[in-house]
């Protein structure tokens, strides 16, 4: 499991427009903008590879300036975890 936070940077007046686009892709989930035109995304993936593929798509929405990775967490899927 990947797990991703990112700020996302798009132009102020095209806000809305992003934030509806990344809300459609697969594991996204958009959980604050700004009216300056800053995203708080994450994306959240199995270990099969799509994670950079997720992060290329965001760059070329309409209106994206920029993605910047601020998290990352990993683990191996099957991991088992003891809970108390």
């Amino acid at each position: 499991m990947n797990i991703v936070g990112l700020i996302v940077h798009s132009h102020p007046h095209k806000i809305a427009h992003v934030k509806a686009r990344l809300e459609v892709m697969r594991g996204v989930e958009v959980h604050a903008a700004s009216d300056c035109g800053r995203l708080l995304v994450s994306v959240e993936e199995d270990n099969d590879g799509r994670m950079v593929d997720t992060i290329l798509q965001m760059h070329n929405v309409d209106g994206v300036l920029s993605a910047a990775m601020i998290y990352h967490h990993y683990e191996e899927c099957g991991s088992s975890q003891k809970e108390a």
